[in-house]
């Protein structure tokens, strides 16, 4: 069965700063304990736990996750079924003028990240996961800020490629096996992800550092001991 969304449990024990997060698909971090100080354009600012922060697909994130009495905890949804068109021109037309990416937090929106956060998918049908996102979708349309997750209702094939491989990202997965499974040749795969300007070995990288954590995001080996990671 393939999961409509995951959630990401971080933990930190002291401050930490990460930069080049590449965020693989639509995303949202709800902070639980201590806050987040997001350096956006030329700007940054702090969030802290009465509010989401939202991160559309393929953005790059520059951050610091400072503790709170010792302790730093947030959680990350990530979603994997796309809105429909209806609820994303709601989005549009209630859209604020501010486009710093988040939004305030009220009884009703953290009532739905905790249900999502403590449902056991592996008995979900894909089916009733949809209907479940599709309330908190339209929570946020209402708030104007949906289309800031989802900024098109068609999506990438990298993006495609990148929910392939986030299901075993630790395989070989020869490319020619691949495009087999997309119906398509070798060739036809390499010019789709070259037409978006990306490479396979690019995107299946980013997938295998998403999922390890190391690498890229700035930290040392000693630095990542004290971060727990937890998939849910």
């Amino acid at each position: 069965m393939n999961h409509q969304y995951q959630v990401t449990v971080f933990r930190a024990e002291q401050l930490q700063k990460l930069r080049n997060v590449r965020i693989l698909c639509p995303s949202i971090f709800q902070i639980i304990t201590g806050s987040k100080r997001l350096f956006w354009k030329v700007s940054a600012a702090e969030l802290t736990h009465s509010e989401l922060l939202l991160c559309e697909a393929s953005v790059s994130l520059r951050f610091e996750n400072m503790p709170q009495k010792g302790r730093f905890l947030s959680r990350v949804f990530s979603f994997h079924f796309q809105p429909n068109k209806a609820m994303l021109e709601v989005s549009e037309k209630n859209s604020k003028t501010s486009d710093f990416p988040s939004v305030a937090v009220d009884r009703n929106l953290q009532d739905s990240l905790n249900a999502l956060f403590t449902f056991d998918r592996q008995s979900m049908s894909e089916t009733t996961q949809q209907f479940w996102l599709q309330g908190l979708y339209q929570q946020l349309a209402e708030k104007g800020v949906l289309h800031r997750l989802f900024t098109s209702s068609n999506v990438s094939f990298s993006q495609k490629l990148s929910h392939y491989f986030s299901h075993s990202p630790d395989e070989k997965h020869p490319l020619e096996d691949v495009a087999e499974r997309f119906a398509m040749s070798r060739a036809t795969l390499i010019r789709k992800l070259k037409l978006e300007g990306m490479q396979y070995r690019e995107v299946l990288a980013e997938v295998r550092l998403s999922h390890r954590f190391k690498g890229k995001f700035s930290l040392s080996p000693s630095e990542y001991i004290k971060t727990v990671a937890s998939r849910v």
